[in-house]
């Protein structure tokens, strides 16, 4: 019997409670009440039992203490809350304290007696799982009924057309279906299975795929929801049964599986859940739907649960709906910043493309990815070009591209994109500064000379042989201004030394510091300094 106290300040509410309910028939056995907080402390403290059922406002300490006191003393005691209705924002808390749940005031037996099912059988659950861990290693080298879920795989690759051959099969090999029911088909994956499973030993990679296999099939006997069983390491198929179906409750035994993975084994995982179907020869066609939801995972990232009766279906993808152009302007663009050593711009543009072929969520994921092939082979091909070892900055490219289509979610692979890009951009940045500083240097010493000249963007790139858009980037990111702007600068501060030490005309001042129209010198002087040539030389 599991051992329970009551904790309410009021004597007719503690009595209530432990008379509402035969608490036998959950395998519960009231040990003892509590009339405040400090009182239910000290008797789990006492008692150490397996449930605290308590009110949430009390003297001393109010039901969330106890619950967080009991948490930081490490005590393995579910509790649950009772709250009026006006607490019920704060009754939510309870979950930060790991309340299995709680019950408003007044209290509904059925209510009240879903709760403590569940309670109870987490509690078996738990309890289970610390004593099976030991003999799943025995069970790891025992023969597998290979035929029977060689049967369910068949099923949900509609192998089976024959209803009466089904209906033989499941009943001989004592599968819990029915031929002319209800079905629907959800499908697991451990989220980064490849990554999470790595560096384990091939029987602790075994333990866990039995381990989840099992606590997912003994929640689902728990609700008598159907069968489970495994297409590889990282596929577990649940056929969930009419029963399960009732007010969508297999939602809510796919959120009590995945709560319980990550609790015990600290799994996350992810779920596609597909159509109802009306026969089990039909089941083929909810699997499809099932692995189409889990794609969303991409866009969802991890710990998704997704029911594709809440999703768009993905339309027939055609690769000529992607603005082709857009995304060709941002490879070349990208290209362009990473030669600069331009990090934010890089990560900027990274975002852009992102954002320009993740948008509508419709594209598959492996398209996804081979675009982020492409654009890293041809950044490769560019490294190569500047004359350097792409493997050397990077290391192997084809481990690179390996990793790209290892990522199951837009998230992490963005991530890692930006991770690779912003090491090839930080070494060009290193390798080019010096020789971008004597770029901008030779700029400013051509400007300084021909300030009074016909002096432009164009003609500066001539003389040293770089493109003007090249040099008008590094200059600006350089010196935080254009090469026009440091141009108009220097005829500026030129023009104020003639307009201060000599009696010359502004005519003349004009033409002295490169500019042919008077006019326009003395609107481009007044933008710079804020006063007109005559008045600033009279001042």
């Amino acid at each position: 019997m599991l051992k329970m106290i009551i904790a309410d300040d009021e004597s007719i509410v503690r009595h209530g409670l432990r008379n509402v309910i035969q608490w036998e028939n959950f395998g519960i056995e009231v040990v003892a009440e509590a009339a405040d907080g400090q009182e239910a402390l000290d008797a789990c403290l006492e008692l150490n039992p397996d449930i605290l059922f308590t009110d949430i406002r009390m003297p001393m300490l109010d039901g969330l203490e106890v619950a967080m006191k009991l948490k930081e003393l490490k005590m393995n005691i579910r509790v649950v809350i009772i709250s009026g209705a006006q607490d019920f924002n704060y009754a939510k808390t309870a979950l930060d304290a790991d309340a299995e749940g709680y019950v408003l005031k007044p209290v509904n037996i059925d209510d009240l007696s879903d709760v403590f099912k569940k309670v109870v059988n987490r509690i078996k659950l738990e309890r289970n799982q610390q004593s099976e861990v030991t003999q799943l290693k025995q069970q790891l080298h025992e023969h597998f009924p290979l035929i029977r879920e060689n049967i369910l795989r068949n099923m949900i690759h509609g192998v089976y057309v024959n209803a009466q051959e089904i209906n033989k099969k499941m009943q001989f090999y004592n599968i819990p279906l029915q031929t002319d029911g209800d079905h629907l088909v959800s499908v697991l994956q451990i989220d980064d299975y490849s990554r999470y499973t790595d560096n384990l030993t091939e029987e602790d990679r075994q333990l866990l795929i039995f381990s989840i296999h099992n606590i997912i099939e003994e929640i689902m006997n728990n609700y008598n929801a159907g069968i489970v069983f495994s297409t590889n390491e990282n596929e577990f198929v649940m056929i969930f049964n009419h029963n399960a179906q009732s007010g969508r409750k297999y939602t809510e035994i796919c959120e009590e599986i995945t709560l319980c993975l990550r609790k015990f084994l600290d799994v996350s995982v992810s779920i596609g859940i597909g159509r109802s179907v009306g026969s089990i020869l039909s089941v083929n066609l909810s699997y499809k739907d099932a692995a189409t939801a889990l794609q969303y995972k991409f866009y969802t990232g991890k710990n998704s649960i997704l029911d594709i009766n809440d999703i768009h279906i993905m339309n027939e993808f055609n690769p000529s709906n992607i603005d082709s152009s857009n995304l060709y302007e941002y490879e070349n663009q990208l290209m362009n910043f990473v030669k600069l050593g331009d990090c934010e711009s890089v990560q900027k543009t990274i975002s852009n493309i992102f954002d320009e072929i993740c948008s509508s969520r419709n594209i598959p994921i492996d398209y996804v990815q081979s675009i982020w092939v492409e654009i890293v082979c041809i950044a490769s091909r560019n490294i190569r070009d500047l004359g350097e070892n792409p493997d050397s900055i990077t290391g192997s490219c084809s481990m690179i591209l390996e990793e790209i289509y290892r990522k199951e979610n837009a998230d992490d692979l963005k991530k890692y994109i930006s991770g690779i890009f912003a090491e090839i951009t930080h070494y060009f940045s290193k390798k080019y500064n010096q020789k971008n500083i004597a770029i901008i240097n030779k700029i400013k010493e051509i400007i300084a000379k021909r300030y009074n000249e016909d002096l432009s963007v164009a003609k500066i790139s001539g003389e040293i042989y770089l493109t003007p858009n090249y040099i008008s980037q590094i200059f600006r990111k350089e010196t935080g201004e254009t090469i026009t702007q440091n141009i108009t600068k220097i005829r500026m501060e030129q023009a104020k030394k003639l307009l201060k030490s000599t009696d010359f005309k502004i005519l003349e001042i004009s033409e002295k510091v490169g500019y042919e129209d008077s006019h326009y010198f003395s609107k481009a002087f007044k933008k710079y300094t804020g006063v007109h040539p005559q008045k600033y030389q009279s001042q």
